[in-house]
């Protein structure tokens, strides 16, 4: 690698070095916390300059964040940020997820940093000494958005201007850093594509992890655990996922609009969310849609008319209803909710396709550039403070939706097609 590929920038954090291709700079992996165990709250790193970071490789096992901002970026220049937090079942990924690579917003001169944070237990489970709806992986992020508020003007980005997108347990988190026990102003507002809150808490399962593990679910018992044996820890991790896997065995939960802040908000979902999952195709394959559907209905949280909205699912695809059934209990259920109990401006959009399903994350490089098509547009202009081109989501106005073909690049305005989601499965 040439030195004239590297570009170092000076920054309350201390001197950072990342690379530039000409065009876009990216700088990888940079430390925003110090985490002192894997059970343990993040720390905020010291107010002084750190000994200097390399930034030009990505780190995918470190809690880092990574930012990508335009070539010719300097100091001051007062950029829009967007704040990407990834997904991932609250068990994988990393900040470095290409789907969204920055590229593109760089591009169009505005800055990206992706946030990664602590997965699977060491993220989210809950000991009997933590405050009630805090979880550290949303707490590593929270540390992450503070580092971009003290620092991103060095790099050219206005901190006043911050946009939070996340995607699946990226958007519950981004809706969780959202409640006013949470919110310490370091975004204006949020995307939040696609969320998926458990329906149980960590609290009413605790037992059940206890049981595969054969061990206390303490902070010291499992960071004893995980320096012993971590194949062990991660053998029980794997039983509990699957004694809960008709939920998310992990998350924040529950979802209280009523809890929020009035932050502008756009919500979007994909039309077909989970079409794919191997048990969900079988049984759709079998014909057996409509009959396990009827028998998981309530196991999978629908707590209205269940033969309502099988007859609505068969209306939309009579081949995939217990397809539509995973995607609606897992996702479309928490974008309806949030849209309706939220306090301030809403606007929604569903992601179709032609000829395939719109399934779950095939969105994301649409919206961040990667693939040609209008979401790009819309998420430049959300990210530089202005509304969306279309009405917003209320019921005294239809709930009217943007609905954007991906693969046309068209758009339309659908009034309320989440209804049979909202009367199935109603408020959490």
């Amino acid at each position: 690698m040439s030195d004239d590929a590297r570009v170092t920038v000076y920054c309350p954090a201390g001197e950072i070095t990342g690379t530039s291709d000409g065009q876009v700079t990216n700088f990888r992996s940079i430390p925003y916390s110090h985490i002192p165990g894997d059970f343990f709250d993040a720390q905020r790193l010291p107010n002084t300059p750190q000994e200097p970071i390399d930034a030009t490789v990505h780190r995918p096992e470190s809690i880092a964040l990574s930012i990508t901002t335009p070539h010719d970026s300097r100091p001051l220049a007062d950029l829009p940020v967007i704040v990407y937090i990834h997904g991932g079942r609250f068990e994988n990924g990393t900040h470095g997820d290409r789907r969204a690579d920055g590229a593109p917003n760089a591009r169009a001169k505005v800055i990206t940093v992706h946030i990664g944070y602590r997965v699977k237990l060491a993220g989210f489970a809950q000991f009997h000494n933590d405050e009630p709806h805090r979880y550290r992986g949303i707490d590593d992020c929270q540390l992450g958005l503070e580092w971009v508020q003290r620092n991103i003007e060095s790099f050219g980005g206005d901190p006043t201007n911050v946009t939070l997108v996340g995607q699946s347990a990226g958007a519950t988190t981004a809706l969780w850093l959202s409640r006013r026990d949470h919110y310490r102003g370091c975004f204006r507002r949020v995307m939040a594509m696609s969320p998926c809150f458990p329906r149980d808490s960590f609290q009413h399962r605790k037992g059940s992890l206890r049981t595969v593990l054969g061990k206390p679910v303490t902070r010291a018992s499992l960071t004893k655990l995980a320096a012993k044996n971590p194949r062990l820890l991660e053998r029980g991790y794997s039983r509990f996922r699957t004694w809960h896997g008709l939920d998310m065995a992990l998350g924040p939960t529950p979802l209280d609009g009523a809890e929020m802040t009035d932050l502008p908000l756009w919500m979007t979902s994909t039309r077909e969310e989970f079409y794919h999952l191997p048990g969900g195709r079988t049984l759709d394959d079998r014909g057996w849609g409509p009959r396990a559907a009827r028998f998981l209905a309530k196991r999978m949280g629908l707590s209205g008319s269940v033969s309502a909205w099988i007859a609505a699912a068969q209306k939309m695809d009579p081949e995939r209803v217990v397809g539509r059934l995973i995607g609606d209990a897992s996702n479309r259920r928490w974008v309806s909710q949030a849209a309706e109990q939220s306090l301030g401006p809403v606007w929604m959009s569903e992601y179709v396709r032609d000829a395939t399903p719109a399934l779950h994350c095939v969105e994301i490089p649409y919206v961040f550039g990667l693939e040609p098509g209008i979401s790009h547009e819309q998420l430049l202009r959300f990210a530089h403070g202005r509304e969306p081109l279309w009405p917003r989501y209320t019921a005294n106005t239809g709930r009217q939706v943007c609905r954007t073909n991906l693969d046309s690049g068209t758009t339309e305005i659908v009034s309320d097609p989440l209804k049979m989601v909202r009367e199935a499965f109603g408020p959490n």
